[in-house]
Formats: C-alpha cells, structure tokens, sequence
C-alpha cells in the first residue's frame, strides 16, 4: 500500500512540474507565407540582399507562451537561430547564432539575424564563381530554411522557408 501512495505522489509531483513547465508555439514567415518563392531577376547575390533590405520579404518571427518566467521575472525566452541552405536539393551550409533572448509577440528580422546571405557567398561549391565573378550565383535551384529553437522550453516554432532559382 505505502508503495502505491509513494508512485501516486511522485507521479503528482511530476504532472505538476510539467504543468509549470515553459512552452511556446509560434512561426517564421517571409513575406507573409511561412514557404515563399521568390522571383529572381538576376544572378547576383546583391540583389537578393538588397530586396530583403528593403523588407520586399520581410522575415517575420511571431511566437507566444505558456508559463513564461526567466529568472529576473521577465517574459523572456531564448532561441537559437539556425540557418540551412541547400543547393539543387543538396545541403550547402548550415550556421547556428547564440543564443538570443526575445519576448513573446511579433517582430521583424533583418537579414543579419540568420545567416543565409554569407552561406550563399561563401562555400565549397561557389568559391570559384565568386572569384570569378564577385557576387554571382552558380545556375540551380536554391532553398533557404530558417529556423529558430527555444532553449529550455517546450515546443516549437514552424520555419520560414523560401526558394528560388539562379537561371
């Protein structure tokens, strides 16, 4: 019997240590789609910059919480912000930023916050056509995903994702 009580408290003692604990739902959407195809006019990387700049896509992180509580009392969560970029269907680069602490609600991230635009500058497969031809994309089909990861908390937040293609 006195097992029996003992398994009920702990199980008591855990369900109300799940209840508290914190969760989050939310999205990334660029443009006002969480997958958008964007329109290239050019091969040049710069261009693609320059419109995400003038927020032609603007990348919209929105998220909200459950029992949100840091330990200075705040509604702060952090999230880690990873970037995956494929090319023709194959993994090109991925980079992970520190950790970053935002409040529930809605915001507009600039390029600087994921790091999609350094990734399609920089690797293996575009190291050649950049010294070449500074800022021009090889021909193929690009993807981009941005995500972002809650630290600590339960949940998820749905990456944005956006494609297009270099012609």
């Amino acid at each position: 019997m006195k097992k029996t009580q003992f398994a009920i408290v702990i199980a008591m003692l855990l369900f109300g240590i799940a209840a508290e604990a914190q969760t989050v739902k939310g999205a990334i959407t660029i443009g006002k789609s969480a997958e958008t195809k964007i329109e290239m006019k050019s091969d040049n990387l710069i261009d693609l910059f320059v419109d995400f700049r003038k927020e032609k896509y603007p990348i919209h992180f929105s998220f909200q919480g459950d029992n949100i509580k840091s330990k200075e009392g705040r509604e702060i969560i952090f999230f880690d912000f990873i970037t995956e970029v494929y090319f023709n269907g194959k993994l090109l680069g991925k980079a992970s930023r520190n950790p970053i602490p935002y409040i529930p609600g809605d915001m507009i991230i600039g390029t600087e916050g994921f790091d999609f635009i350094s990734l399609l500058g920089f690797n293996e497969m575009t190291k050649s056509s950049i010294k070449e031809t500074p800022g021009k994309l090889p021909s193929g089909s690009y993807q981009v995903k941005l995500i972002a990861k809650p630290l600590d908390s339960k949940g998820q937040i749905r990456p944005g994702i956006f494609s297009f293609v270099v012609k």
